[in-house]
């Protein structure tokens, strides 16, 4: 879970470690847009480990048109093309929308859950999916 009075008390140095450690990519609506309709970030946990999405977004006038698809695929495939058999993520307890695209994206439930780090009152679960 992300939310700003966290993610403010990030230092310079640390997103900056965080932008060279992960694996971003933006979706647009064509080769001359200005501004991207979705990011996506894919990381490593713990580093070395399996892959994993940290971090999906979509303009909200641009939802349901399949772009966070879209990019889940494109992150996935750079996972398979580095040698990955599975990539997992964690989804927040209630965002059923976020769990039926995961779930629509071929990730399945792991069972697995736990405290938001930051955010004790909040819980969210691990979900998977295989590669190849």
């Amino acid at each position: 879970m992300s939310e700003h009075d966290h993610e403010v008390r990030h230092g310079e140095r640390q997103w900056r470690g965080l932008l060279r450690g992960d694996l971003w990519l933006l979706a647009f609506t064509d080769r001359n847009a200005a501004r991207p309709v979705g990011v996506i970030a894919a990381s490593r946990e713990p580093p070395g480990g399996e892959p994993f999405i940290s971090a999906l977004w979509v303009d909200p006038g641009h939802r349901r048109q399949g772009i966070a698809r879209g990019l889940i695929q494109a992150a996935v495939d750079r996972a398979a093309a580095r040698g990955a058999t599975a990539v997992s993520l964690w989804v927040l307890d209630g965002n059923d929308v976020a769990r039926a695209c995961y779930l629509a994206a071929g990730f399945a439930g792991t069972g697995q859950s736990q405290r938001v780090p930051g955010s004790p009152g909040t819980q969210e679960w691990r979900m998977r999916r295989r590669i190849g």
